[in-house]
């Protein structure tokens, strides 16, 4: 309860003990006592300047814990050692946290809403601090929610956001869908990893029942040394990604061939200022005749990949064809004398010829295309609901393989052979390329499965279904995207490196928790727990930027250049003759 009182310097409150409590001890109920006042804290509210005077309470029970100890449960309306009231800090917190604004902007619209002069050091302060104190309580709340859940899926990824520099780690569980841990790590290696899983599953008291990754070599080797008997689920999206590679990049090369014949048509290339004469027409530039059918062919061979979905060169050659096979039918009832009958017919032979020339390319990726997405359904078929609650998830992993195996072997069946290969131990893989043959991508396609077969269905052994940690890619891409906006600039390494663990935890908490938390700021405000947090932001930002002084000696340049045409001493030109001599 607070008992406001002016005064000449400020607006003076007195926070009294709750009156709902009626002066009980929160914790034996017994009556309270008055023991002081606190010396007042001078802040500044959406209101004005206000002087806040706490007055503290004890417990009358000897027996009581809380007996002779200061007490005021009164809800804080100023953090303890801020200049700003709690009110002003959810505020700032909103802007930064909810809105995504930046300092300068939160500056800016504090003063003019409420004429509140806070500067943008001030702000960048509070956000540091209300960074730590989301990270601290996002996880409290995974603590509580791994403590009822007792078992975890772990999927782990690292993020290298620059080259030779060190990665962020981040692991993940995927059942409550909670950061266990972030970590940066120069190196990865299997006993690393191991350690840091250890350290997870003592923290959170939890029993490890599946690990989910894409298949990085140190992964595997940590599992297979340290955790064999546990089931390891090979990502989904990072196989069929595997797989997709090929094709985008042979894709990506039929559409440059065609993309590069379409510019260069005549009518695309001539000067705009060239002229010619036509019939009825009269002398006018070449571009501007065929400025319609420029274009339109411009349009066509506008398009972009979309990932496991689309290809575009694909579909540039099928607008294409169906582009020419229009030209041809109204070509075909025109005077092939006229001038802009005979260069329209020049053009139309040069998107046949380049159709022609790109034809086995085209149907080498529709074919690879289609087989692709063969195989992606074959991955992604589950059992009706009906038949799978009848059978056992042995059973029914069993069955999941030997659907992959026969479709994995009809594929190997039609390209063993091709190239001399006729062992699968004799496939050895490749970067895609752009003329790799489509049975040579095939044959890269069933080394790929058998290298990943033991881990495809592991998820059936899990106690929910976690085929992939592609998530966790996405979650990079958004905090990618969120530093690049912050510092307006791609270089943004350092940044993940200082500050990506607290916009990652605030990503996978997700805004309305977030918003839950900055809400129900002040009832729960760690002090300690805050600047424990600070710290370690200071020391990574200390380890980040260790090496970006320059050592520069001071007089160095002055000296190179005044050494500039400057006779050498007499006892120099003795010293440099007898080295010579001797």
């Amino acid at each position: 309860m607070s008992v406001s009182k002016n005064s000449s310097f400020a607006h003076i409150q007195y926070i009294t003990y709750p009156k709902e409590l009626g002066r009980k001890c929160i914790s034996c109920g017994s009556p309270i006592v008055f023991l002081y006042p606190s010396g007042g804290h001078e802040y500044m509210d959406f209101q004005g300047k206000i002087k806040e005077v706490r007055k503290f309470y004890c417990c009358t029970n000897p027996d009581c814990k809380l007996h002779a100890k200061p007490l005021n449960p009164s809800p804080l309306n100023v953090l303890p050692f801020k200049q700003f009231s709690l009110g002003i800090w959810k505020w700032i917190a909103q802007e930064a946290k909810l809105y995504k604004q930046k300092p300068a902007l939160i500056c800016e619209r504090i003063y003019d809403q409420f004429n509140v002069k806070i500067s943008e050091s001030t702000i960048r302060k509070y956000i540091n601090e209300i960074d730590a104190f989301l990270s601290n309580q996002i996880d409290k709340r995974t603590i509580k929610i791994l403590k009822a859940q007792g078992k975890i899926i772990l999927a782990l990824d690292g993020q290298k956001p620059d080259k030779n520099r060190a990665a962020l780690w981040l692991f993940v569980d995927l059942i409550s869908n909670r950061v266990l841990k972030i970590v940066i790590l120069e190196s990865a290696d299997h006993s690393t990893l191991h350690a840091l899983v250890e350290e997870i599953l003592t923290f959170f008291e939890v029993e490890l029942a599946g690990l989910v990754s894409d298949k990085q070599g140190s992964i595997v080797k940590m599992r297979d040394t340290f955790y064999s008997e546990i089931p390891h689920q090979y990502c989904h999206f990072h196989f069929l990604q595997n797989l997709w590679n090929h094709i985008e990049v042979k894709d990506g090369n039929l559409h440059k061939e065609l993309s590069k014949t379409v510019n260069n048509l005549h009518i695309l290339t001539v000067s705009k200022t060239s002229k010619i004469s036509f019939e009825g027409i009269g002398k006018a530039p070449i571009r501007e005749v065929f400025r319609e059918v420029e274009q339109s062919l411009r349009t066509l061979i506008k398009a972009r990949t979309r990932k496991f979905e689309h290809l575009r060169g694909v579909e540039v050659y099928e607008r294409l064809c169906r582009y020419v096979e229009e030209m041809d039918r109204v070509l075909a009832a025109e005077d092939p004398d006229r001038k802009i009958v005979k260069l329209m017919n020049k053009t139309a032979d040069s998107l046949h010829h380049a159709l022609k020339e790109t034809e086995n390319h085209y149907k080498e990726c529709v074919e690879l295309y289609e087989a692709f997405q063969s195989i992606r359904k074959s991955l992604g078929k589950e059992l009706d609901s009906k038949k799978a609650e009848v059978k056992e998830a042995s059973a029914l992993k069993e069955e999941k393989l030997n659907v992959l195996d026969e479709h994995f072997e009809e594929i190997w069946e039609k390209v063993k052979g091709f190239g001399g290969i006729m062992e699968k131990a004799q496939l050895r893989t490749f970067l895609p390329q752009k003329d790799t043959p489509a049975n040579t991508i095939k044959q890269e396609w069933v080394r790929l499965y058998y290298s990943y077969r033991r881990g495809l269905c592991a998820y059936y052994d899990f106690p929910i279904l976690a085929k992939t940690n592609s998530p966790m890619e996405t979650k990079f891409s958004q905090e990618k995207s969120i530093f690049i906006s912050r510092v307006g600039k791609e270089k943004i390494g350092s940044q993940i490196r200082i500050r990506g663990e607290h916009v990652l935890k605030q990503l996978y908490a997700g805004k309305q928790e977030i918003k839950e938390i900055i809400k129900a700021m002040g009832t729960d405000y760690d002090r300690a727990q805050i600047i424990k947090e600070l710290n370690a932001l200071v020391r990574r930002t200390k380890e980040e930027t260790k090496l970006w002084k320059n050592a520069i000696h001071e007089t160095l340049g002055l000296k190179s250049v005044l050494a500039k045409g400057k006779k050498p001493s007499k006892n120099k030109s003795r010293n440099r003759k007898n080295n010579f001599v001797g």
